[in-house]
């Protein structure tokens, strides 16, 4: 079945961002609408076709019907090899990479990808077993970040980290039992930034694997944010450091 993304914005940004799209849909009595005139430009710069369709038609093939009267119908979607990734970062002395340890929630996957490339971020490390695929809900998640941020999947996360360690990177993992805060981590440089999956966090192995670990200072009751929240707090106290800086 062919993947699709729904929601305006989210179209929009796969048309802008080069993700390849075999069509676009719109419901019936939507193309004269003001606010779809920047699809419908993107749509023909690309060459990509415009088909009006019954607006059941978007409800009946919608994931969660929010489509706002928009889907675009995807390719397959192309992940980045490791090996491009660190090769068009090479030069960078500030390069950041997401890891995700067998993140299988989609929509937690899709929020840490828009925050990782709200960041900055060069790419985005997933495992490709027992981790979410991209998926219609992930690109409604991050909300056109996949037309930016590379996507890579590898076959063995624990070798992935070690070649992410020997192009220069410092491996970071978030773990709620770090006796490292992250306002004291080390966050300068190339770093890598390791999370868990939504219930079990880091894999034994994989945690061995970092560099350090450190935790986020938590003063309420509950006992851990979830995956894409602690993403964000850990990317964006990097982007702090690196503006006051």
């Amino acid at each position: 079945m062919a993947e699709r993304i729904e929601g305006r914005r989210a179209v929009l940004e796969a048309l802008r961002g080069g993700l390849e799209v075999e069509r676009v849909e719109v419901a019936q009595g939507l193309t004269h609408e003001p606010a779809l005139s920047e699809i419908l430009d993107a749509a023909a710069r690309r060459g990509v076709p415009v088909h009006e369709v019954e607006r059941r038609a978007l409800d009946a093939s919608s994931e969660r019907g929010r489509h706002q009267g928009v889907a675009a119908v995807l390719k397959a979607f192309r992940y980045a090899t490791l090996g491009e990734v660190l090769e068009a970062s090479r030069e960078k002395p500030d390069g950041t990479l997401v890891v995700l340890d067998h993140v299988t929630d989609p929509g937690n996957f899709g929020a840490v990808a828009r925050s990782a490339e709200c960041a900055g971020a060069d790419a985005l490390v997933v495992a490709e077993r027992r981790s979410a695929p991209v998926t219609a809900v992930v690109h409604k998640a991050a909300a056109g970040a996949l037309a930016h941020l590379p996507i890579v999947r590898v076959t063995n996360l624990v070798r992935a980290i070690e070649e992410i360690k020997a192009a220069g990177y410092w491996v970071i993992g978030a773990s709620g039992d770090a006796e490292t805060d992250l306002w004291r981590a080390p966050l300068d440089g190339r770093v890598a930034l390791v999370l868990g999956s939504e219930g079990r966090g880091l894999s034994r192995l994989v945690e061995q694997s970092c560099d350090v670990l450190v935790s986020i200072p938590l003063l309420g009751r509950v006992e851990s944010l979830n995956v894409a929240q602690a993403a964000t707090v850990l990317l964006f106290e990097r982007v702090r450091r690196s503006r006051s800086s």
